[in-house]
């Protein structure tokens, strides 16, 4: 086990990112996925990157190897933190491009999962009892080499889709300004097409890696990246474009 963002010579089956803020139990679930992820066929090779964004950053770190213990010691669990800017975007983003950076993007798919990832979804996979078994199972059966096809590119992961017409979007008030026909065009250079602004309540999804890897070059990555840590877009609005950014694009 690890505990800083690094690449590897060795590129991994699947990697699942967590956006932990202070969200508790995250330590319990993260351990169970890893238990479950050290029991697959030997050359198997997993990681999950915990990025944490609370104020106790070593407590965290701390409780989290003090779980994991040495059980699962051939799975890659690594730690960082982050400044506490973007939500869960910063996260996905910074993970993205430290990966596109590296050239150890995994072969097959990435889970991008927040720190309570049944918070947005009422009877979750498990159901809202945290089934921790069940959770990490079927987890780990979506990112195995054996894993069906996707049904679509990215999958919403734990979490309902919503929906928001661009009618009804300029009319509607939000804590924090969205301004999304003018992100769509900071983000993908053209006119915002869609009717609809199609979106995973809660930001979690499973992303083919090779298409993540591929559509689009790390320089787009790190512009979206810099314009949103420089607050130019928010969190709130890039999380409706999470399909288009994960996926096709337009």
């Amino acid at each position: 086990m690890k505990d800083i963002l690094s690449s590897s010579s060795s590129r991994s089956v699947s990697d699942v990112v967590v956006a932990w803020y202070n969200e508790p139990g995250v330590e319990r679930w993260v351990s169970a996925l890893a238990f479950a992820f050290s029991e697959r066929p030997a050359g198997e090779r997993y990681r999950i990157f915990v990025f944490h964004k609370g104020s106790t950053a070593e407590d965290a770190k701390q409780r989290l190897f003090d779980v994991l213990g040495t059980k699962c010691s051939d799975v890659n669990v690594l730690f960082e933190h982050l400044d506490n800017v973007g939500r869960e975007a910063d996260t996905w983003l910074h993970y993205t491009v430290a990966r596109l950076r590296a050239g150890d993007m995994p072969v097959n798919r990435v889970a991008f999962l927040q720190g309570d990832p049944w918070d947005h979804f009422g009877t979750p996979h498990g159901g809202r009892e945290r089934n921790l078994d069940v959770f990490s199972s079927k987890l780990v059966a979506l990112l195995a080499p054996t894993a069906h096809p996707m049904a679509s590119n990215p999958e919403p992961l734990f979490c309902n889709l919503m929906s928001e017409s661009r009618v009804m979007r300029r009319g509607l008030s939000h804590p924090q300004r969205l301004d999304l026909e003018r992100v769509w065009v900071e983000a993908f250079g053209c006119e915002c097409k869609v009717d609809s602004y199609v979106f995973a309540a809660g930001a979690q999804y499973l992303v083919d890696a090779v298409r993540l890897s591929q559509e689009k070059p790390l320089s787009w990555w790190t512009s979206l990246h810099h314009k949103l840590r420089a607050d130019e877009i928010n969190a709130w609005e890039i999380e409706r474009f999470w399909l288009h950014i994960f996926g096709d694009g337009v």
